[in-house]
């Protein structure tokens, strides 16, 4: 495992859960911009939930099997930049989600 497999499977992970709890936000909202903006809010958030577990337990995998790895440092940086990233993609699957729920809302409403 190296540090792109971690990002790269944190961000999948952290995208289809901002996803999903974006969903459920974004189908209570009152109108459009409440919709987008929460739902992309939630997804952060468990986005934010779902690399810290994930990217820390992956990096501390992909360090104990890397028997080429320098330190812990190394593994520290893999798992800072997953918690970053999986935050980004939450928030991105949120706010794809709110959007298109918002706007199939808008056309049912008029």
């Amino acid at each position: 495992m190296t540090a792109v497999f971690v990002h790269t499977t944190v961000t999948a992970v952290a995208a289809l859960l901002g996803l999903i709890a974006g969903r459920a936000i974004a189908v209570e909202g009152e109108n459009w911009l409440t919709s987008v903006f929460g739902a992309a809010y939630f997804g952060a958030g468990v986005g934010l939930m779902c690399s810290i577990l994930l990217g820390s337990l992956l990096t501390l995998v992909a360090q104990y099997l890397n028997v080429e790895s320098s330190t812990w440092f190394d593994a520290l940086d893999v798992a800072g930049t997953a918690i970053l990233w999986g935050t980004a993609a939450g928030a991105a699957g949120g706010l794809v989600i709110g959007a298109v729920i918002a706007s199939l809302s808008l056309r049912r409403l008029k």
